[in-house]
């Protein structure tokens, strides 16, 4: 095979997950596929490198890229440190293997030898089983040694504070130690809060301050004075008693206990917890959605452990505030809004909207009952932009007939030909809108009208994403200053608002009525369907602003 009509990709990879810690680094690699090239004088293109498994099929982009650059004819080569650089999975192993016997691919070099299409399948087949069975193995050789880790007591996991991660060179023989210079200051704190004279901030302040606490220092970041979410975690986490979970499950660890299993329960009891903690984050609904009416800072949340004097518990509070993060600039807005009051103020927002399910199906069956005319008025419309786009490009037809026969100079032909074809594009543009519009206006109504089903209880008894995604669905430029709420709301807010308020008037009237023939006969329908008209060209307007901006 002539060596000077194949151009080369260098290709080296390295795993992030572990499975090849004695493999060559990406830059020894290159270098050795480096000496290849020189010394089988070969051509190289590009070189190409990943930092991925490869025993997860498609999980390397750059791979990936390589090989569709490879079928588009720029390279039919490549040069590897070894073969198993290239796929530990079957499915990539198949796609590399086709390429190669069909030619796409003509030479594979590597330190150990080159693979070409004339070789026998068998012998790459082998190799490519050999590399995705040690990919198995090795995978089955960690989880076992995880396991056998963890029956021995040892957690597989990083070091609380307070404690190291010793660093033996025979792996799997490393364990969890006391670290010399935090374990007595995080005893002191465990000490401080079985006095129950101490909240987590005086702690925290104590440790800091007093004793000059600082976090253990790694090579991305210095250490840090001991922050009051570090401290709570370490107060609810059972690890400090030796014992871990790992896999969901509760395991005894042989490692040296903080403290015991009784001081412990004693201090979820101080911190209002009826059970053991298990781990979790906090979540707030209301974060990332504001911001503050004085400044203009983004509202934050922040959690806060009180002292109840009538009962001496403790309770933990939510609070919205305002970051104050613009330099030195000082916001006036000083109060603290709770969790409770804030949505409090938004469902006193929500139940200007909230339909009961009689009340939104008659809304939408009314509305509904004006789609038969807009259908119709579309459909005409349609035909006409038909006629128009077949008009235009008979035109343009024409006007090329007239080109060939020199009837029409070239710049004549092409001004008019620019003409007819903005024309056809706008024309075929505003068919394309039409044709959606109807039916996209329906959608849209019944979406809203489902959304204001009920909204208010929704709200008060869902969970902070549903909470979350209800604020940003009715409204944005959400604003909190003095305790008090605004934002930027849609026009159809205001039509649902409407047809609430006309409903609740109506209640006594409406509440006799069963069926929709019936509620057809009364004031309140045609009252519904002139409020319903304006509610479609809300959306109808949205709709085109939309398509506006994305324009």
């Amino acid at each position: 095979m002539d060596k000077e009509k194949i151009n080369y990709f260098i290709y080296a990879r390295k795993s992030t997950e572990g499975e090849d810690r004695q493999s060559l680094s990406i830059a020894s690699q290159v270098e050795d596929d480096l000496k290849i090239q020189a010394r089988e004088r070969l051509t190289v293109v590009d070189t190409i490198t990943d930092s991925a498994s490869a025993k997860i099929p498609f999980n390397r982009p750059n791979y990936s890229a390589m090989l569709k650059r490879i079928k588009q004819g720029e390279a039919s080569g490549i040069i590897v440190w070894k073969i198993d650089r290239l796929a530990r999975n079957h499915l990539e192993w198949g796609e590399l293997m086709h390429l190669l016997q069909t030619g796409v691919i003509k030479s594979i070099w590597s330190t150990q030898r080159e693979y070409q299409t004339k070789d026998s399948a068998l012998l790459i087949s082998l190799e490519a089983s050999m590399a995705t069975q040690f990919s198995v193995d090795l995978s089955a050789i960690v989880k076992r040694g995880l396991e056998k880790k963890v029956a021995m007591g040892q957690p597989p996991l990083i070091a609380r504070t307070g404690y190291l991660n010793t660093k033996l060179s025979e792996r799997g023989s490393n364990t969890i130690v006391p670290d010399p210079v935090r374990w007595e200051l995080m005893r002191k704190a465990f000490d401080l809060m079985l006095t129950r004279k101490y909240t987590m901030i005086e702690i925290t302040s104590i440790l800091n301050n007093e004793h000059n606490f600082r976090t253990r220092a790694t090579n991305k970041r210095p250490g840090s004075p001991l922050a009051i979410s570090v401290l709570h975690r370490a107060f609810t986490d059972p690890f400090y008693t030796a014992h871990f979970y790992y896999k969901g499950k509760l395991h005894k660890g042989t490692y040296k206990p903080m403290i015991t299993l009784e001081e412990f329960d004693s201090i979820q009891e101080i911190l209002g917890r009826k059970t053991k903690a298990k781990p979790h984050s906090h979540h707030f609904a209301f974060t990332g959605l504001m911001t503050c009416g004085c400044c203009g800072c983004a509202i934050t949340a922040s959690k806060k452990l009180k002292k109840i004097k009538a009962t001496g518990e403790y309770k933990l509070y939510s609070f919205y505030h305002c970051t104050k993060r613009k330099g030195s600039a000082v916001c006036a807005d000083k109060r603290y809004t709770t969790e409770k009051e804030m949505e409090g103020l938004i469902q006193q927002e929500l139940e200007r909207l909230s339909l009961i399910p009689k009340w939104k199906k008659w809304a939408v069956d009314t509305i509904k009952l004006d789609y038969d005319d807009e259908l119709i008025h579309q459909q005409k419309i349609l035909q006409d932009l038909g006629k128009e786009e077949q008009k235009i490009l008979s035109e343009l037809d024409n006007l090329l007939d007239l080109r060939i026969t020199n009837e029409l100079n070239e710049e004549k032909y092409n001004q008019k030909k620019a003409e007819r074809e903005l024309k056809l594009f706008q024309v075929q543009e505003k068919y394309r809108r039409l044709e959606k519009d109807v039916s996209g206006w329906i959608r849209q109504i019944e979406e809203i009208f489902d959304f204001a089903e009920n909204i208010g209880e929704r709200f008060k008894n869902g969970d902070w994403r549903l909470q979350k995604s209800i604020c940003q669905y009715v409204g944005w430029n959400w604003t909190l200053k003095s305790k008090k709420l605004t934002f930027s709301r849609h026009e159809w807010f205001y039509d649902i608002e409407q047809l609430r308020n006309h409903y609740e008037q109506e209640k006594e009237r409406l509440e006799l009525i069963e069926t929709f023939e019936e509620y057809r006969q009364t004031a309140s329908f045609d009252l519904v369907r002139s409020i319903g008209c304006g509610l479609r060209e809300h959306i109808r307007a949205d709709t085109m602003n939309k398509i506006k901006n994305s324009k």
